[in-house]
């Protein structure tokens, strides 16, 4: 979904003003810092009755800014909490400017994010931007160190694998075999994240110049993580509809323990563990008896269909659903396929038709629930065929799509 501006928005403070003013002969403490989000005059004391995220409510109804800053200053304690958290996991010592940065650039992704916020949706803000702020300090702390990474997610997958490296006391294999658990990749792909992080970590920093006018180079060096994995289950979603489809008739016990227990997390509580604590498929099965470890990824594979299925039925996602036809060879390359589509698991199918020499598709013919104007349903149903692997088709498989709801 295409993120949304502060084109409409005032920024008119009216009569507040922001505390901290920076004079250039007076240096920065960590005081000011820490109070970057603050507003004179103070503002006025809420009622009993009332709670912070009505100042979202207000931003909103009003699109006046004001509103959302004084949401920051009521809430500043929270940004002040995480990024004391985030900076004392490398160094008990905390720079004041380093601290400002961080808190300047969280309001920069508030301010960014505030007009996607939908409270419709059953979460509050501060839970809505709370992963939006972890990655943030993420991003500032891979824009310090001296490597070279596509994407936030490569930066956290190579000081995750390092982590579980320095737990395994370089037990190159068992640092490979954990990470693909955790992570539900293959052996080869966690092998070739690991040897991408090893060779980040053992780049040199540029050369400098000394107190003498030599040159001197410095081992670069990879910090463990710390940072928080309580990540927002339902960010776009409405809290109590996905409570609803987990405990729903179609869910059984054993569905219900392996998402949970595969993912770390508890349903009834809300609590979400490191997903470090998560049951591989080799202990599901032994808590499961009877089985193996490719029937517990099996059984583990139903319930995600049957949750994703109960999400559809109310209206918090979309999904299509694909299976092949049939295939046209050059030799022992396919070159063609016919793969018929339909959209939330009802309605009649769908028929596309793909060149995989040339990488096209032709829709033949539009399945029932198909959302012709946005193309997005369509187009998941042909990226999932495209973006296979040469040789490694889809049978079949159900795609979750997540749009606007209806």
């Amino acid at each position: 979904m295409k993120q949304q501006t502060l084109k409409d928005y005032s920024w008119d403070l009216g009569d507040y003003a922001f505390r901290t003013s920076m004079a250039e002969h007076r240096k920065l403490t960590m005081y000011d810092a820490e109070n970057v989000y603050k507003l004179v005059p103070a503002l006025p004391k809420r009622t009993h009755d009332s709670n912070s995220n009505d100042y979202i409510l207000k931003a909103k109804e009003t699109h006046e800014l004001k509103y959302l800053f004084f949401y920051l200053d009521e809430n500043e304690a929270y940004f002040n909490n995480q990024i004391r958290a985030f900076l004392t996991s490398e160094s008990k010592y905390i720079a004041p400017e380093r601290f400002m940065d961080l808190k300047l650039e969280c309001r920069e992704e508030v301010l960014s994010r505030f007009p996607d916020y939908d409270p419709n949706r059953g979460t509050t803000f501060i839970t809505f931007i709370h992963r939006f702020i972890i990655d943030t300090m993420l991003r500032f702390r891979m824009s310090e160190e001296f490597y070279s990474f596509d994407s936030l997610s490569e930066y956290k997958d190579a000081r995750r694998i390092m982590q579980l490296y320095t737990e395994c006391y370089g037990d190159s294999e068992k640092t490979i075999r954990l990470f693909s658990e955790q992570s539900g990749c293959s052996e080869k792909t966690a092998a070739e994240k690991l040897k991408a992080a090893w060779r980040q970590r053992n780049r040199l920093l540029p050369r400098k110049i000394n107190d003498e006018g030599e040159d001197w180079e410095q081992d670069d060096e990879l910090i463990p993580d710390f940072w928080d994995y309580a990540s927002i289950l339902w960010d776009g979603m409405e809290a109590e509809k996905v409570k609803q489809a987990f405990w729903g008739k179609s869910m059984s016990y054993r569905d219900q323990t392996l998402l949970e227990q595969r993912n770390a997390i508890c349903m009834t509580c809300g609590r979400v563990s490191s997903m470090s604590k998560r049951m591989s498929f080799d202990e599901l099965a032994t808590m499961f008896e009877g089985c193996g470890s490719s029937g517990a990824e099996r059984a583990y594979n139903r319930a995600v269909e049957k949750l994703l299925l109960e999400l559809v039925r109310l209206r918090q996602l979309h999904c299509v659903r694909i299976r092949q036809e049939s295939v046209q060879r050059k030799g022992k390359k396919i070159t063609a396929a016919v793969y018929a589509y339909q959209v939330d698991n009802d309605g009649e199918w769908g028929s596309i038709q793909f060149d995989l020499q040339e990488k096209t598709a032709l829709v033949e013919m539009f399945a029932e629930k198909d959302l012709k104007d946005t193309w997005t349903v369509t187009d998941a149903a042909i990226q999932a065929v495209l973006g296979s692997d040469d040789g490694k088709l889809p049978k079949k498989m159900l795609i979750p799509v997540d749009l606007e709801r209806y």
